[in-house]
């Protein structure tokens, strides 16, 4: 039995939304204000299990502890859902990294849960609300967001808005299709997050660095600043992967911009430099000539500000 948060009546007058980002490996929670700012945090290991139950009783917990340490008013929940999100945002339709979550009515679940007001979509379309809402996206009409790390996910707005597609699963950029063969992802060869999801990274890396430190993606990004040859492969090969996937992206939707988020090659000055090159000599120059590469500006709490921005812009509707 899941236990529900009470309300108290004595909070302050200011409201904030409660932003949860379901993550394979951790989850995160935050208070997050109209205006962006991150009140408060935490972040926790995902229950092992993966089961609904268990990933429940993490969430109100932590919820409930940051409810009661800091005097705000909960004025709803934004929540990213990893995998696939159906039409009408209520249900994780699937999602690799929790086999179980087949059809769940999440957002339900966690709104009564809580007994909040709750909206959801997939993870990564709420990384990409969050940075039109707040970050590299403000002020941009047409972009593509995309989040590397564990998985390669993304989100796709059109004249302002996101598109979700005819079933809710639009914005799967990990699957663009790279090779006829090579590694595969959820039973699809040859495609982009199999090259440069964190399974692809780490294969590179053991390559390139068999004995001694097996080094992270950021320890990565920190000896490429180093000028280390074999650091500096890595990310070269990373931003060839992505530039094949991206010049078709670019190519069929003519973006004012491509965002990038994700810890896999955050910060490094390198890898955007070698990709904005890149790109610019695969795709036509009337895709790329105004084209920008942004870094996404969210930073590692990028999700759940997402999840958060995700509140906010329903009750724009």
């Amino acid at each position: 039995m899941i236990r529900k948060i009470p309300i108290p009546s004595n909070y302050m007058s200011e409201a904030v939304a409660l932003g949860i980002d379901i993550g394979g490996t951790n989850t995160k929670i935050g208070l997050v204000t109209r205006s962006g700012k991150l009140i408060a945090k935490e972040t926790t290991s995902t229950p092992d299990s993966h089961s609904i139950e268990d990933v429940l009783r993490v969430i109100v917990q932590i919820s409930a502890e940051l409810i009661s340490s800091n005097q705000v008013a909960i004025e709803g929940v934004g929540i990213g859902a990893p995998g696939v999100v159906d039409l009408a945002c209520e249900r994780v339709v699937e999602a690799p990294s929790f086999p179980t979550w087949d059809n769940i009515p999440l957002r339900k679940l966690i709104s009564d849960a809580l007994n909040l007001p709750a909206v959801m979509d997939n993870d990564v379309n709420a990384f990409g609300i969050g940075e039109h809402l707040w970050g590299a996206g403000v002020g941009l009409t047409d972009f593509i967001a995309i989040a590397i790390g564990t998985g390669v996910g993304g989100s796709i707005f059109i004249n302002g808005e996101l598109y979700r597609g005819a079933t809710g699963a639009a914005g799967e950029l990990g699957f663009t299709i790279l090779t006829p063969d090579g590694p595969a992802v959820g039973g699809i060869v040859g495609v982009l997050e199999g090259y440069i999801g964190r399974r692809g990274f780490d294969r590179e890396v053991a390559k390139l660095f068999p004995k001694g430190e097996f080094p992270t993606p950021r320890r990565i990004t920190q000896m490429v600043r180093d000028d280390n040859p074999k650091a500096k492969q890595i990310q070269l090969l990373m931003a060839a992967r992505l530039t094949e996937a991206a010049a078709t992206w670019v190519h069929m939707l003519n973006p004012q911009a491509i965002i990038i988020g994700g810890g896999t090659m955050a910060e490094s000055d390198f890898f955007y430099a070698e990709l904005n090159n890149r790109l610019r000599a695969r795709a036509r120059r009337v895709h790329t000539r105004d084209l920008r590469i942004l870094s996404g500006k969210l930073g590692y709490y990028a999700g759940m500000l997402g999840a958060s921005a995700l509140w906010y812009s329903s009750q724009k509707e």
